[in-house]
């Protein structure tokens, strides 16, 4: 006598096969590209200065990750306080860089 498994757990494995095949057909394109976005943000009394301590924060998480190569994306965007309780007028920063 030959066992023959059954039809619902042959549907359940070609469905788990399936699903494990889509998944990795969506993410095979963003694994090959190699590259990520890495947001970084700081302040300074100085919009310049804000600006380079948010590269300088984006450039470091990326770097925890073997990433060492950074471009910038977009402008910074950058915001004003006048009413700090500690500096007073302060300026803050956010970039965001691709990092590979």
């Amino acid at each position: 006598m030959m066992l023959r498994p059954s039809t619902r757990i042959m549907r359940g494995g070609f469905f788990v096969t399936g699903a494990i095949a889509a998944v990795l057909a969506a993410a095979a394109p963003a694994m090959a590209s190699g590259t990520a976005l890495y947001c970084g943000a700081s302040r300074g009394l100085t919009a310049e200065a804000a600006i380079q301590g948010a590269i300088d924060d984006a450039q470091t998480s990326a770097s925890g990750d073997g990433r060492f190569q950074c471009t910038l994306v977009g402008e910074p965007q950058i915001f004003e306080t006048f009413d700090d309780p500690y500096f007073g007028h302060l300026f803050r920063a956010s970039v965001t860089m691709d990092c590979q």
